[in-house]
């Protein structure tokens, strides 16, 4: 009984130790479930952008484009193996190339404001564009685009002008296609804007190509160019599913039949117009009776006068 008295507190002090053991229960709970909903809403933001980035690959399209327009912007004829291209469109594009990669700001100008590129820089920018397997015949390029490419052989330097050169096409990556580690790209040729184009418009892709890499060591090889494949139904507005420009404004639809569907049209209106030929034959002749059965009646006139005199002269 003695303990029991002894360790006994008031019902009031009792009361006042269990409220300052739970006083901080709820602000503390409310701080961490605030830390539990920011952490769900960054988790959340981060699946989200995650997933954009998995689907939308707008940053490797650009970087696709910036590798094959040294190539594209001259508009170069298709090849299935680039040692197989045209000698001048591997030197021209490997030389721009060169300009337009990490040194192209450092080259020096002579006198009239031409860059000096060396020999060597643009073997290696071919290499990098093409593989190693294309070598390039140094040489000057004369009369090619109105723009001259002079190669001086004692000091292997390229003398390229740079100002006023206007590209033929700029690229516009419209779909990626990876099989291992080969990249399939269908690529649209945008005419370049001038000064007289004001209007602020989407710009118009004139055709579709489509453009191989191979990923070699952490970069891009070109490997070929392929006309886009007949039927494809990728073809840019102003063009059929052949490849083929129909008249300004109209769509593939709306352009003149082949000559084929036109021979068809002929064949088919071709008895019509027999028909009615036939027709107009058949008026002629059933009038034809008509005419000659008044000229019997013209004729047997006369003789009936004659009858007639005869009966009264007889009387």
């Amino acid at each position: 009984m003695g303990k029991q008295k002894k360790n006994a507190r008031p019902a009031g002090e009792a009361e006042r130790v269990v409220y300052r053991k739970n006083k901080y229960a709820a602000p503390v709970g409310g701080i961490f479930l605030l830390l539990a909903l920011i952490g769900l809403v960054a988790v959340g933001f981060f699946c989200v952008r995650f997933t954009q980035g998995l689907l939308d690959n707008t940053q490797e399209k650009r970087e696709f484009e910036r590798i094959i327009y040294p190539v594209l912007m001259f508009d170069p004829v298709p090849f299935e193996h680039a040692e197989d291209a045209d000698p001048l469109m591997l030197l021209q594009a490997s030389i721009w190339s060169t300009l337009l990669g990490e040194k192209g700001d450092s080259y020096q100008e002579n006198a009239i404001g031409w860059k000096i590129v060396p020999a060597s820089d643009v073997d290696v920018a071919c290499a990098q564009l093409f593989g190693p397997q294309v070598q390039l015949e140094h040489q000057t390029i004369t009369n090619f685009v109105d723009t001259t490419y002079t190669y001086d052989e004692s000091t292997r330097t390229y003398y390229v002008p740079v100002d006023g050169v206007t590209p033929f096409y700029t690229p516009s990556v419209q779909r990626v296609v990876k099989e291992g580690d080969v990249y399939t790209l269908e690529v649209g040729y945008v005419a370049p804007t001038t000064a007289w184009s004001y209007e602020q418009t989407e710009p118009e892709i004139e055709k579709l190509m489509i453009y191989e890499l191979l990923r070699v060591d952490g970069h891009y090889q070109l490997t070929a160019i392929r006309d886009l494949p007949t039927g494809s139904s990728q073809a840019p507005t102003g063009w059929n599913t052949f490849g083929e420009q129909t008249r300004p404004g109209l769509t593939s639809s709306q352009a003149a039949p082949v000559p084929e569907e036109q021979a068809e049209a002929d064949a088919s209106s071709a008895p019509e117009d027999t028909e009615d030929e036939e027709d107009v034959e058949d008026e002629e002749d059933s009038s034809a009776p008509e005419e000659d059965a008044e000229d019997e009646e013209d004729s047997s006139a006369p003789a009936e006068d004659a009858e007639d005199e005869e009966t009264s002269s007889a009387a």
